[in-house]
C-alpha cells in the first residue's frame, strides 16, 4: 500500500527475551553485552554507548539475578590492569538474541 501523500511507510518490531514474564534482554541490552566482549571493560563499553557506569552495572546485576546465572566476570584494576569478560552463558543469550532478531 502506498500513501498518495508522498510519505513512507515502515514496519518496526521490538524483540526481547523474558524469563516467567520478566523481561531479561532487548535491543539495549544486547548492545551493552557487545560492548563489554568488544572493550573488555565496562567503563569503556558504557562510555562507547553513552550510558552511565552505574546503569550498566544494574542492567548486568538484574540480568544476572533474573537469570540466576553470571554473565560478567570482572577483574579489580592494579598493577595488571582490570577488565570485564562475557560468560559463555551470555555469549549464547546474545546469540540466541541475535538469531531471533535476525529471523524478522
Amino acid at each position: 500500500m502506498k500513501p498518495t501523500d508522498g510519505r513512507q511507510w515502515a514496519v518496526r518490531l521490538k524483540v526481547w527475551i523474558e524469563m516467567d514474564g520478566q523481561p531479561i534482554m532487548g535491543e539495549g541490552r544486547h548492545e551493552m553485552l557487545r560492548a563489554i566482549h568488544r572493550n573488555g571493560s565496562i567503563i569503556q563499553a558504557a562510555r562507547e554507548i553513552g550510558i552511565s557506569y552505574r546503569k550498566v552495572r544494574g542492567a548486568i546485576g538484574h540480568m544476572e539475578q533474573s537469570m540466576g546465572r553470571t554473565l560478567v566476570n570482572t577483574r579489580r584494576g592494579g598493577g595488571n590492569g582490570g577488565g570485564a569478560e562475557l560468560t559463555p552463558e551470555a555469549l549464547l543469550l546474545i546469540d540466541r538474541y541475535e538469531s531471533v532478531a535476525s529471523s524478522l
